[in-house]
C-alpha cells in the first residue's frame, strides 16, 4: 500500500494517517497535508532486531523542537508510534522494510527507505 497523507494540528500536535487526501480540522484550523523530504543524515538512526526495525532518535528531544511520531510504511500496511518532547529513547516498529516516516513538531517531514 502507497499514498498516505499526513497532516499535523498546528496548535494542539495531533495527526492524522489517511491512505487518500482528506479535508479535516483540528483546534478550528483546517489540516494541509505534510509535504515529506529525504531524510538529512543524522535525525534518526535503525537497524534490525529479531522482532522489526529499531529506530534510535538522534535528534534533541526538546520542548521546542521534537519528533512528534515516527511511522513505517509498509506494502500491506502502516504502524505509527506518538513521541513526545524529552523522550530520547529507542522505537520499535514491527515490519523489516518499507519506508520509515517522522515529522518534526514544526511541520517539517522526513522519509528513508529502509
Amino acid at each position: 500500500m502507497k499514498g498516505f497523507s499526513y497532516s499535523v494540528c498546528p496548535i494542539c500536535g495531533s495527526f492524522t494517517v489517511s491512505s487518500s487526501p482528506i479535508a479535516a480540522s483540528c483546534c478550528g484550523q483546517p489540516l494541509a497535508g505534510l509535504e515529506m523530504v529525504e531524510a538529512p543524515d543524522g535525525m534518526i538512526s535503525f537497524h534490525h532486531d529479531d522482532e522489526g526495525i529499531v529506530a534510535s532518535i538522534d535528534h534533541p528531544m526538546t520542548k521546542d523542537e521534537y519528533i512528534s511520531f515516527i511511522a513505517l510504511e509498509s506494502w500491506d500496511g502502516i504502524v505509527v508510534r506518538k513521541l513526545y518532547p524529552e523522550w530520547n529513547e529507542d522505537v520499535h516498529l514491527p515490519g523489516f522494510r518499507g519506508r520509515l516516516i517522522w515529522a518534526m513538531n514544526d511541520g517539517r517531514v522526513f522519509c528513508r527507505k529502509v
